[in-house]
C-alpha cells in the first residue's frame, strides 16, 4: 500500500490541468499581438499534449492494472475512460490552428469545466483505488513514464506550469521529492524563467509561493 504523498506527481498534473484551460480561455479571447498569439499556441499545444499523454497512460496502463487487482472496480474505471472519450472532441477542436484563438476560447472554457468535473470524479473514485492497490514499484515506473512524456527539453516549462498551479502543500511535497540538483535548478533558473513566461502569457504575475520564493 502507498500513501497520498506517493501520488504527488499524479495530483500535480491534475492541478495543472485544473488551472490552465481556464487561464488560456481568458487569454485567448484577446491576444495582444502576433508574438503573444504564438506563445499562447505553444502553451496550449503543450498542455493538450500532456492531457493526451496523461489519459493515454491511464487507459492503457493504470486502469487495466487496477482492474487486474480490483475486478470489482471495473465499471467505475470504465466510466472514467468513457469520460476521456467525451473530452476528445473538445481537445481536437482546441488544437485546431485553422480556427483563430479567439474562436477557440469558448471551447477552452467548456474544456476547463469538463476537465475539472472529470478530475473531481477521478480523485473521488480512482485515487482511493490507487492508494489501496498500487505499489511503490508501480509509482516509480509511472514517474519514469511521465518523465519520458515530458521530454528533457520541456521539463523546465512543464515544472514551472505545474508549480504555478499547485497549492502550497502539494508543491512543497513535490519540491522536496526532487533531487538536490533539480531543486537548485528549479529555484535559481526554471521558476524565475517561468514567472517571466507566465507574465507574457497572462499579463499578470505568477501566483506567489513561499516554497519557491523564500
Amino acid at each position: 500500500m502507498i500513501t497520498p504523498e506517493h501520488l504527488t506527481g499524479f495530483l500535480m498534473m491534475h492541478a495543472g490541468f485544473r488551472a490552465e484551460f481556464g487561464r488560456l480561455a481568458e487569454a485567448c479571447t484577446h491576444p495582444r499581438d502576433d508574438a503573444h498569439e504564438e506563445l499562447l499556441e505553444e502553451q496550449l499545444a503543450l498542455v493538450l499534449d500532456m492531457l493526451h499523454a496523461h489519459h493515454s497512460h491511464e487507459d492503457a496502463h493504470l486502469w487495466p492494472r487496477l482492474v487486474g487487482r480490483a475486478p470489482e472496480a471495473a465499471d467505475v474505471l470504465a466510466e472514467l475512460e468513457s469520460e476521456h472519450a467525451v473530452l476528445d472532441p473538445l481537445v481536437a477542436a482546441a488544437s485546431d490552428r485553422g480556427v483563430p484563438l479567439a474562436g477557440r476560447a469558448p471551447t477552452l472554457r467548456r474544456l476547463h469545466e469538463l476537465v475539472n468535473e472529470h478530475l473531481d470524479h477521478e480523485e473521488r473514485t480512482a485515487v482511493p483505488l490507487m492508494l489501496r492497490h498500487l505499489t511503490l514499484d508501480d509509482v516509480e515506473a509511472d514517474k519514469r513514464r511521465a518523465m519520458d512524456d515530458f521530454g528533457r527539453r520541456r521539463i523546465p516549462v512543464i515544472f514551472g506550469w505545474l508549480a504555478s498551479s499547485a497549492d502550497t502543500r502539494l508543491l512543497a511535497t513535490s519540491y522536496a521529492d526532487l533531487p538536490v540538483v533539480a531543486r537548485l535548478m528549479f529555484r535559481l533558473f526554471w521558476w524565475p524563467a517561468y514567472r517571466r513566461r507566465f507574465a507574457r502569457l497572462y499579463g499578470a504575475a505568477a501566483p506567489a509561493n513561499a516554497v519557491l520564493e523564500s
